[in-house]
């Protein structure tokens, strides 16, 4: 019981950075071209199979595109602590952490983290400056396992290659 008294258990900083809240693209006009034109013809379709509701459901995934590419994302402060990870408001304690990894997404470095709680994934924009610093702090807690590349993996990027958008 003495052990317990004697360790301190308040919260400490390990290391605080400032990056966006989301990874950001600026899309051209023939890519939303394209996904206009995507969306109709695939909204004529589901009208004759299913009827009107899969036709709501698209073209809410078009604005929300549209919507999220139009909104800048705003600059935010991310601490990480002895207890785990602080970002807008909301500690994730290293207890709830299951693994994490590093990908690039759009020039973007991001820190994905797979959590043992709702939300389930967490996504961390980074400051590239800090990425060695942060990996050698979660290294200490947390296991870095990337996720393996799958067959749908393989084929969404071959079509994506084959057909883009822009």
């Amino acid at each position: 019981m003495a052990e317990i008294e004697n360790k301190d258990l308040s919260e400490k900083i390990l290391l605080e950075f400032e990056a966006y809240d989301r990874p950001h693209k600026v899309w051209s006009k023939e890519f939303y071209s394209s996904v206009i034109v995507i969306a109709f013809l695939v909204s004529i379709i589901f009208y004759f199979i299913e009827g009107f509701m899969p036709v709501l459901v698209i073209w809410a995934l078009v604005f929300m595109l549209w919507a999220m590419a139009k909104t800048e994302p705003r600059l935010i402060k991310t601490e990480l602590t002895s207890w785990g990870l602080k970002s807008q408001e909301k500690t994730y304690r290293f207890e709830e952490m299951a693994s994490f990894w590093f990908e690039t997404k759009w020039g973007t470095r991001l820190m994905r983290i797979n959590l043992a709680v709702v939300p389930w994934h967490l996504v961390v924009v980074l400051d590239p400056n800090k990425e060695d610093d942060l990996k050698k702090h979660m290294l200490e807690r947390v296991i870095f396992q990337e996720p393996a590349v799958t067959w749908v993996d393989r084929a969404l990027k071959w079509v994506g290659e084959k057909m883009p958008l822009e």
